[in-house]
């Protein structure tokens, strides 16, 4: 039999993949099997096993590729050498996120699944440190914008760093849960906030 090319070979492999998402969504993730992989991709089983071993490694490459794919969306927001304003800031970032989740063949909400691929990374790992270490980098990402704010003399000199940007990925991570669980988050709505708190004067403390 004539060899297929790479780009058909690539596009069979994705074939795979949105199978595996479309279950995932569907059905959850304990729930999903190998069965329902193959018979949503539309492929023989033989295919299938010809790119992955099983469930576990495609659920492993959904989780893996959709995170480096959400980072290298975010990465030309967080590396910009003049970040704008928190509020603006925030309404980028997860606007991008947003748009992530969009990245939809058969109504598949990337968002959604990416909760079931927390799960699994908790279970597999070298999953769970690939996932650490990209959200390691997102923060890493965030201090780096809070540096060069300060350095601009557009935020407060006297800010954590570290610990602004633990609230930053917070917000981003959080925002992905919170469409998935709560059935929506409005972009808008969190850059109304961010900005009603940054122009609000400070609040005096009970005694």
């Amino acid at each position: 039999m004539p060899r297929i090319s790479d780009e058909r070979r690539e596009a069979r492999r994705e074939q795979v993949l949105e199978a595996a998402r479309a279950c995932l969504q569907d059905h959850g993730l304990e729930a999903v099997s190998m069965e329902m992989i193959i018979t949503r991709s539309g492929l023989s089983t033989g295919a299938v096993y010809g790119y992955f071993k099983g469930k576990d490694e495609i659920i492993n490459a959904v989780v893996s590729e959709g995170t480096a794919q959400l980072g290298a969306e975010l990465l030309p927001i967080l590396t910009t050498l003049e970040p704008p304003p928190l509020p603006q800031l925030v309404e980028q970032v997860l606007g991008a996120i947003v748009g992530f989740g969009q990245h939809k063949k058969g109504d598949v909400d990337r968002l959604a699944v990416s909760l079931h691929g927390w799960s699994q990374s908790q279970s597999d790992p070298e999953l769970k440190a690939a996932t650490l270490g990209s959200y390691a980098r997102l923060r890493g990402l965030f201090v780096d914008v809070v540096r060069r704010w300060q350095a601009a003399g557009t935020f407060d000199a006297t800010a954590d760093p570290e610990a602004t940007a633990q609230l930053l990925t917070s917000i981003a991570l959080g925002f992905v849960a919170q469409r998935a669980l709560a059935g929506s988050a409005d972009v808008s709505a969190h850059v109304a906030a961010l900005q009603l708190l940054a122009q609000r004067p400070g609040v005096r403390r009970p005694r």
